[in-house]
Order: structure tokens, then C-alpha cells, then sequence
């Protein structure tokens, strides 16, 4: 049976416009407002950032579907990788903290966890904290769609990569060390948590091209998608921005080793965006060809993407010191190449785009 993913037209951030199109993808998904007695709402909450640098989830979209249900108990939650800022800093400057105040729903952020076991490469067993509220809550999950630099494209999949606490998410990078790595683990952990998830609502109304999570350009691309299967809502969104699936590894290793759904889209017409600028799709399309694969394999060594701090950009919040999952980065800012491992965490955190990418040669070729 296939997978319905709706898909929704929303041209702007107005009120009276999200309100409609939330409404409207609610109605057809069949899940009425008093369906569940309990919910938890799991927004994208990268960094400390504006609702206009479209790094985040765009507060009138969680506020809309928190808005919908009318379940006795609301909880929005998240919690960022490790830095110096508290929390309701967060809150303030994503714009969740009015939410909260408009909706009743009371803010979390997610400390205390229970163990996942995640079946992973190699038939290795990992057990990954993920936050308890998922023992008493159903969980919706309200992505927002961007690029990423490891990962191609993060949306519905890579958001739930948020129920883990704070500083295990940079842990992680430290045990799962190239993309590929990284990727299968998402497909793996995916595989462990979905049951958890009620429903997934992707905001692209606005969505974020070339270099995501966090410093690429913003595109008006008018629509909010959503559906129970992330798997199914992410390949929907890929056809939004116009990316053939198996360039998207974790959808890619997902496929390999679970099989991807069928879809059927409902809804409005979907319009895909003309030339999207997606890091790492000639590379990873390169990689799904069977005859190239050895040959980009050997050339592996030769592909790097390393981190850089631009010394006038700096306002030395230290947040990159924080969440360096190896402690590649020292007091003074200056990084110990012998450590990083390139997980990129310091770049997806930084507040002020401090944080720039500089490729090698072969790497600037393929992304």
C-alpha cells in the first residue's frame, strides 16, 4: 500500500494563509484535533536564530499545528547541541517562546532519555538516548526543509535526529565519521524511532539552498508537506527541490536496506523549483552508479571539507567550542587538524555564519 503524502500551496508566512494550509493538510490527513491525549511537538531548533534567517522552523507554522489539536496536554520541545547559550535564548529568538505564550503549549527541552536500540552497520547493535517524553507523548514533528552539507538534504528524517539529547548528537559524528557513515546511521536510527511519530509536517514555504543547515540562500518555494511516513514526506520533498531520491544517501541506504514506500501524493500540484542549488548531488549520483563507485572510493583521501573560522565574523560566543563532539577546537579558536574530524557541527551551530567551508580540490568538483 502506498504512502499519502499531502501537499499543501502556502506562498507566505501570513497568519490567515498557514492557518488555511495547515488545516487544509490536517483535514485530509484523517487525524482529527482530539485524536491523541498527549502530544509533543519537535520543531527544527538548529541555533539561536531569527525566524527570517530560515534556519528554523518558522514559528506561525508550529504555531498552526499546535493550534489544530485540541489534545488536554501540549508540549513544543527540542534540545541544541551543547553550547554556552541557555536555552530560552532559544526559545526567545526562534520565535517558540510567543508560540508557547499564544498556544498553551508549555516549552521542554530534552534531558532525561531512554536507550533506542539502532541496528547499524555491520549488524552492530547501538543503543542511542532519545528523549522519555516519547515513552507518554505522540509526537509530531514539524521539520523545515533545507540543504546539508553532510548529509544532502535535511527534512522529516534528519529533524527526528532531534529527539536526541544535547551534546549526544556531536558524540555521534565522533563514532559515525564520514557522510556515508553519518548517513546510514540516520537511515538506521530512522528505522528504531518511527513508530514514535504520529504525523510530520515539512515547512517549505521558505526553504534554504547551497550551503545548509545554516548558511545558504533562501528560496520561496510555497508549500508545506506532510504525511505519517517522514521516508515517504522527505522523497516528496526532494521532488520539490527537484533531487532524484538515491542522490539523498540516507534515503538512498534507507531503500538498500528497507525498502522506500510507495507514494501518492494528494493535494495540490506540486511544482518543483527550478534549479535548486543541492550540495553533493553530482557526488552522491556519482556514488549510486556501481562502475564509479570503486574509483571515487580510491579517491576518497583526496575530498575534504574542512571547517575555517573567519576571524572578522567572530563574536566569540564559543558555541563551536562547545559542541565539538573531539574538542578540535581550542580557547583561542584555532583548530587542531589532527583532531576534527570534519563532522561539521561547528559550522551548523554558529550563530553569526562564522564558520566557512573551504574544499579541496576534488571535493569543490563533485559538490
Amino acid at each position: 500500500m502506498k504512502e499519502i503524502v499531502l501537499v499543501v500551496k502556502c506562498a507566505s508566512y501570513r497568519k490567515e494563509e498557514v492557518r488555511d494550509a495547515v488545516g487544509k493538510m490536517m483535514d485530509m490527513s484523517g487525524i482529527s484535533p482530539g485524536s491523541f491525549p498527549k502530544l509533543l511537538f519537535k520543531p527544527n531548533m538548529l541555533s539561536a536564530r531569527l525566524p527570517e534567517e530560515g534556519v528554523t522552523t518558522h514559528p506561525a507554522v508550529l504555531e498552526e499545528a499546535v493550534l489544530y489539536f485540541e489534545s488536554p496536554v501540549k508540549l513544543i520541545g527540542d534540545s541544541p547541541a551543547n553550547s554556552l547559550k541557555p536555552i530560552p535564548l532559544y526559545w526567545e529568538r526562534c520565535g517558540f517562546q510567543k508560540v508557547s505564550e499564544k498556544t498553551g503549549a508549555a516549552l521542554v527541552k530534552f534531558g532525561s532519555s531512554f536507550f533506542a536500540e539502532v541496528k547499524t552497520a555491520g549488524g552492530i547493535k547501538a543503543r542511542v538516548p532519545v528523549t522519555d517524553f516519547l515513552k507518554d507523548y505522540a509526537l509530531v514533528n514539524v521539520a523545515k526543509l533545507k540543504t546539508h552539507g553532510l548529509t544532502v538534504l535535511t527534512s522529516a528524517v534528519k529533524n527526528l535526529y532531534g529527539l536526541i539529547p544535547g551534546y549526544h548528537k556531536s558524540v555521534l559524528h565522533s563514532r559515525f565519521v564520514s557522510p556515508l557513515d553519518f548517513s546510514e546511521f540516520i537511515a538506521d536510527y530512522y528505522r528504531a524511532v518511527s513508530s514514535y511519530v504520529a504525523f510530520n509536517i515539512v515547512d517549505a514555504v521558505v526553504s534554504m539552498e547551497g550551503s545548509g543547515p545554516s548558511s545558504g540562500k533562501l528560496r520561496n518555494t510555497g508549500y508545506i508537506i506532510g504525511g505519517r511516513n517522514a521516508a515517504a514526506v522527505d522523497m516528496v520533498c526532494c521532488r520539490l527541490l527537484g533531487i532524484n531520491e538515491k542522490n539523498v544517501p540516507y534515503l538512498r541506504i534507507y531503500g538498500e536496506k528497507y525498502g522506500l514506500p510507495g507514494v501518492e501524493i494528494r493535494g495540490d500540484v506540486l511544482i518543483p523549483a527550478k534549479h535548486f542549488a543541492v550540495p553533493g548531488k553530482r557526488l552522491h549520483s556519482l556514488m549510486s552508479n556501481r562502475m564509479v563507485k570503486p574509483l571515487l572510493n580510491a579517491a576518497a583521501k583526496y575530498f575534504k571539507i574542512t571547517p575555517v573560522i573567519e576571524p572578522l565574523k567572530c563574536k566569540k560566543c564559543y558555541a563551536c567550542v562547545q559542541v565539538c563532539p573531539v574538542q578540535a577546537i581550542s580557547g583561542d579558536l584555532t583548530f587542531d587538524r589532527t583532531k576534527c574530524i570534519n563532522c561539521l557541527c561547528c559550522f551548523e551551530v554558529c550563530p553569526y555564519r562564522a564558520i566557512e567551508i573551504k574544499k579541496s580540490f576534488v571535493a569543490r568538483i563533485f559538490t
